[in-house]
This record gives structure tokens, sequence and C-alpha cells, in this order.
């Protein structure tokens, strides 16, 4: 079982926030502030330049995985951690009310339970989402890909396995 830290802002709708729920229901921890969150940690950030892929899973499984908390409105304001490992999630849809079916606009629920998935936690991924009404229609929507950014070996392989799934650009 890997550890999973919140780090919430407390920019969204209290009733909505998948990060608090998450914490009231006993599947993450909260970090009151960005320093509570260990050194060597897998913080999951949109600005990573390094995918996740199971070959973060031992780090994953000592230090835990963060997510940052914050509305993607704001997400130039994304707070660094010192000492963490920042990773990028590979291309997924959201199936959360708010952001369904947009790509790469998780709410912190489906991207814990994506970066769990990824490191081999399915059941802790299932665990997670079981706590929310969209949370089979997150796996749904994406296990193709999950399935297969969980059979990779390195960020590499991950970033040339989502190029099966990204849309065509544009002509």
């Amino acid at each position: 079982m890997i550890p999973v830290l919140v780090y919430d802002e407390r920019q969204c709708d209290p009733r909505k926030c998948s990060a608090r729920k998450m914490v009231q229901a006993g599947v993450a921890k909260e970090a009151k502030s960005v320093r509570n969150i260990p050194a060597g940690a897998v913080v999951l950030s949109p600005h990573a330049e390094t995918a996740l892929s199971p070959a973060d899973r031992s780090a994953a499984l000592r230090r835990g995985i963060a997510v940052m908390d914050l509305t993607w409105t704001n997400i130039s304001a994304f707070p660094k951690v010192r000492g963490a490992r920042e990773r990028a999630l590979p291309f997924l849809v959201a199936a959360n009310p708010v952001n369904w079916g947009r790509p790469m606009e998780l709410n912190s629920a489906e991207a814990v339970a994506a970066a769990l998935f990824i490191l081999g936690e399915e059941a802790q991924a299932k665990e997670t989402l079981s706590k929310f009404r969209y949370g089979d229609q997150f796996l749904a929507l994406n296990e193709e890909p999950l399935r297969l950014y969980a059979r990779c070996h390195d960020s590499a392989s991950v970033v040339e396995a989502q190029a099966e799934f990204l849309p065509p650009p544009p002509e």
C-alpha cells in the first residue's frame, strides 16, 4: 500500500472537493503545509517534465505520493516541494462532474487513483475511487490507457504509449 498525502489550498467548493473527501474517507492523509511532504515523495504535478511510471513505485512505497489540490484556474501557482520527485500523469480523461470528458483535467481523487493504478496498486486505486459516484466511470473511461501505462518500464515508455491515445494534431 502506498501512502497518499493531500495538500489542500482550499480553493474549491468544500462540498465538491475530492481531496477533502479522500481525507475524510481515510484513503489519504492531509499535509497541513508543503513542508509536511517528505523529501523523495512522488508529487503529481501538471508542470513536471517526467511522466509517472512504474519505475517510481519504490520511491512511492517509501515516501508516498502527494497531490496538490487547487483549482485549474490557479494552476500556475502550483506549489514547489523541495526534494520531491515531480511527475506528470500521462493522457487520461476526467469523469468527475465538473470536468467530465475533458482530457488531462482530473480532480485530485482521479489523479491519485490513476497514479496508484500505474504504480501497480490497482486495488488501492479502486478503493480510493469507491468513495466517489463517478469512480467506476473513471476506470471504465481510462481502463485501456491505465493498463498500458502500468505495463511500461519507465517515463519514456509511458510518453511513447500515451501517443496511442492522444487526439490527432490539428491541420
